[in-house]
């Protein structure tokens, strides 16, 4: 009896101590192109704001390191120097003694688009070829749900494709240039999206599009309020 109380007090301290043991949290940040950025300031703080923040900054690779991260749910905030748009990230969970990396975070530049301009999420290069590039991106209703199944298609030959069941779609090997994304679904207004660049040997990553469901039962022929878009200079 005292030997299986001394082993339960022991696995006891161990499961405190695993409890306690700091995570860890490793970035890259770049521009859309895939070129790293120097010297970024990195702000970490927990998302409920209850608890210390922490700053570091990136070296000269892009790649940034925090370490001593008490388990919790982040907001991660990257200021680039120069005139970089500074991005913000929510959500990052961090469980105790987790090493978690983050790899092409980016950064864009105010005077590379215009102000409707879609974010991009994420890039990385593809392997030379073709010299094409590749596009892609999800989609969300109003609650952050995915939404599958949505009728994705881009102002080109064949590229048509549908949603999976985390709302991602993907179109590759496109020819650089830009292009309108149209999307369509049950239940939901159409979207024609403007300004989605591809460049060449360049996979994109962009943000979530959110899709506004129609109060009417054939809304996909009821028109959507026009948005006007700046005009890019």
């Amino acid at each position: 009896m005292i030997v299986r109380t001394l082993g339960i007090s022991l696995l006891s301290a161990l499961g405190c101590v695993a409890q306690e043991l700091p995570a860890t949290l490793t970035g890259t940040v770049t521009d859309p192109f895939g070129s790293p950025i120097k010297n970024v300031r990195v702000q970490l703080e927990p998302d409920d704001r209850n608890g210390p923040s922490f700053f570091v900054t990136g070296d000269d690779s892009g790649l940034f390191r925090i370490t001593s991260l008490p388990p919790a749910t982040y907001r991660l905030e990257l200021f680039g120097p120069g005139l970089f748009r500074p991005t913000i990230r929510t959500g990052i969970r961090l469980l105790a003694g987790q090493h978690m990396s983050i790899p092409n975070l980016v950064l864009h530049h105010y005077s590379l688009y215009c102000d409707d301009s879609p974010t991009i999420d994420a890039v990385q290069h593809v392997a030379p070829g073709d010299d094409s590039g590749t596009l892609r991106g999800s989609l969300l209703d109003s609650s952050g749900a995915p939404v599958n199944g949505a009728a994705v298609s881009l102002n080109c030959a064949a590229c048509v494709t549908k949603t999976n069941q985390a709302g991602e779609f993907i179109f590759a090997k496109l020819k650089p240039g830009s292009y309108v994304i149209a999307i369509s679904k049950d239940g939901y207004y159409r979207e024609f999206l403007p300004h989605y660049s591809v460049f060449k040997n360049l996979d994109w990553t962009y943000a979530p599009i959110q899709l506004e469901r129609c109060p009417a039962e054939d809304c996909e022929r009821v028109p959507r309020q026009e948005k006007i878009s700046p005009r890019c200079e």
